[in-house]
Formats: C-alpha cells, structure tokens, sequence
C-alpha cells in the first residue's frame, strides 16, 4: 500500500515538474534580429534645408540670410553670423555731398520755355540715412500752343527739405540707390499778358493784360535715385521724381500754369541730373564690404 503511494506521488511530481518546464519554454519570447533594409528604410530623415539648394544673401541687419532655391523659404544663417558685422558699418557722420542739378539748365538751351538751376546739400548718416537741403532759382515765359496768353513769371526762388535712404547702405558707397520723399516751398510771382480778345461790335482785337499777381505754393515729392562715382569724388546721378501740389495761395486770375522748382502743372512725374561732389568725414578702417 505504502509502495502504491509513494508510486502515485513521484508520478503526480513528475508530471507537475514536466507541466511547469512546458509552460516556461511557452512564455520564452525569442528576440529577432532587425533587417539592416529596414532600419534604413526607417530611418528618420535629417532636418532642415537641404544645404546644397541655399543660397546666400544679406538682411537689413547684415545677417546672412540662405535662401532655398526650390522651396523659397528663408534662414539665418546662425554659423556665419559671427564673421560678419551686424548692423551699420559705417560710422554715423559718414560724409557730405554737395550736388548741382543740370537737367534744366541743358532744357532750357535745347528749347524748354521755363526752368532754372538748384543746388543741393546731404549729410550722410551710416551711409544710410540721408537728410538733404536744396535750394534754386526758376523763371518762365510759356505761350501754350492753341491759347491767346502768354504767362510770366520772374526768376524766383523755391526750397525742398527731405531724407532720402539708401537700399545698400553696408555696400560700397560710390554706389548707391534711394529713395526719399521732399517738401518743398516758394514764393512767386507772375502776370498774364497778350490775351487777344475778338469782340463782334468793335473790329480787330483786343490786347489785355493782368497785373502781376503774389503768391505761394508748396508741394510734396517722391524720389527715386542712383549715385555712381566717376572719378575720384565726382560723381554722376539721376533722380526721377512723383511730385503733387499741397497748399497755393488763390488768385483772380487763376491758377498759374507753372510753379518754379515744380514745373508745369499737370506734370506729376519729371526728373532730375545732378553732378555730385563727396567729402568722406570719416575715413577709419572698415570691414570688407560688397563692391
């Protein structure tokens, strides 16, 4: 009976021993080694811009910008921005240019009916900013073409105050392009002589003249202009300017046809060719800057 027993009991361990053994190789999860193709297919791709598309430029602030070719968007590029000069790389008192306006002085030798000379003065700041004084005389004697008058006006004088600001202003400074905005002013006079009147009760005509009328006007100018150094400091630029009337005193005779240092009225757009003088104030040493 006893061997019976101890027989049941070592069958029953045995095969507890085996279920357990069973049941752990069961549980037993085998690791698999990854496929090299497919980590590389998953592999995450790199951030950023692809390098090979940027292109390179400068920002106001002399940053250097990249530029993606395909996509368009923009970067700073932060890796370059300590070997360049950020900000204005002149110094504030950069220089002076005196400059004379010749486009009516050479109209008027080919034929123009009005006109006359200016000067004018900028003081360059960073070579950036670019406060600016003029001052000229004018004159007129207009018969419009079809009209019965003749309009008059003595030489006299007109004053434009203004800042102009230069786009390249951490570039070479004998090249330049601006744009700026004037206001200017002057007090005038003028006459309308040689109105032919035809009357039907009396035969031929009649010759009128108004006496001269006083007045002022002030007008607003737009300005677009480039800068280019000839020799040494002699320099050669064109202004083309959008011009509109603000304020002018009234008359009882109408308004005039012409407005010196404006032109005639009706214009809006007209131009202007100076000849420049510069005087550096500053002369230290600067960082390489693009020609």
């Amino acid at each position: 009976m006893m061997k019976r027993l101890l027989t049941l009991l070592l069958i029953t361990a045995a095969v507890a021993a085996f279920t357990d053994t069973a049941t752990a190789q069961r549980r037993i999860n085998p690791v698999k080694q990854p496929d090299p193709t497919t980590l590389q297919r998953k592999a995450k791709k790199p951030s950023g811009p692809d390098r090979s598309n940027l292109a390179e430029r400068l920002d106001a602030q002399g940053n250097v910008v990249l530029v993606d070719t395909v996509t368009g968007l923009e970067f700073v590029d932060t890796t370059a921005v300590a070997g360049h000069v950020v900000g204005n790389i002149y110094p504030l008192l950069h220089s002076v240019t005196v400059g004379l306006d010749v486009w009516d002085p050479v109209m008027r030798i080919i034929g123009q009916d009005y006109g006359g000379a200016s000067v004018w003065g900028t003081i360059g700041l960073h070579n950036r900013f670019f406060p600016r004084f003029e001052f000229g005389m004018s004159q007129a004697d207009i018969t419009p073409d079809g009209m019965n008058f003749t309009f008059k006006s003595p030489l006299a004088p007109f004053f434009k105050i203004g800042c102009a600001y230069n786009i390249f202003y951490n570039s070479d400074p004998d090249y330049q392009l601006s744009f700026g905005a004037n206001y200017a002013f002057t007090p005038f006079s003028y006459t309308i002589e040689n109105v032919k009147l035809l009357s039907d009760y009396w035969p031929g005509e009649t010759d009128l003249t108004f006496p001269k009328t006083s007045t002022t006007a002030g007008y607003f100018e737009i300005t677009a202009g480039i800068k280019v150094r000839i020799v040494k400091n002699i320099s050669l630029g064109w202004h083309i300017k959008y011009h509109t009337i603000l304020h002018e005193g009234r008359s009882a005779v109408g308004k005039p046809i012409y407005i010196p240092g404006f032109g005639k009225r009706g214009t809006p757009i007209t131009g202007a060719f100076s000849v420049m003088y510069t005087l550096p104030l500053n002369k230290q040493e600067l960082p390489m800057v693009d020609k």
